[in-house]
């Protein structure tokens, strides 16, 4: 009895290695934690790179990221608006307004929302006997808040091809 408690207590087996957790290691074709990185990285630079948009340290409501119709897999939206506030909010170029708190909030406290971060993932896959090809797109806008003028949008696509 003992031994078969042993035995279902554990069913990893094998060397556990640590590895960094940026580094990208694709092991399939569907999204992963490398795609996360790509996605925020990209999205970051971009919007840093917006002149327009950063002549202030704006205040910023993160919307949410949505996951678009079609997408069939598990994608942690959560884990995306979290990657892109953090890295944002590390530049010291933003400030961000909790947006779950400024709910409770008077509407005249809300009031320094400047711009709200809001999109979308979509994914697009197709295998067949000959290969699986997964297409993931993340499209992000920043929309001006008091004018609902959209200042900034970019788009992150990414393709991962396994050829069988």
């Amino acid at each position: 009895m003992i031994s078969l408690m042993i035995g279902c207590a554990s069913d990893n087996s094998g060397k556990v290695v640590r590895i960094d957790p940026r580094e990208l290691r694709d092991s399939d074709a569907n999204y992963g934690v490398e795609d996360l990185h790509i996605f925020t990285k990209s999205m970051i630079q971009s919007m840093l790179a917006s002149k327009p948009f950063f002549k202030t340290k704006p205040f910023l409501s993160l919307r949410g990221i949505e996951i678009g119709k079609g997408v069939d897999e598990h994608i942690d939206t959560g884990l995306i608006n979290n990657s892109i506030r953090t890295n944002l909010i590390k530049t010291t170029k933003v400030n961000f307004v909790d947006a779950k708190y400024a709910q409770t909030l008077d509407k005249k406290e809300v009031k320094n929302v400047d711009y709200i971060l809001s999109g979308d993932i979509h994914a697009i896959k197709k295998n067949n006997t000959k290969n699986v090809d997964n297409f993931y797109m993340l499209s992000l806008k920043l929309t001006d808040s008091k004018s609902s003028k959209i200042v900034w949008t970019e788009d992150k696509e990414i393709r991962k091809v396994i050829l069988k």
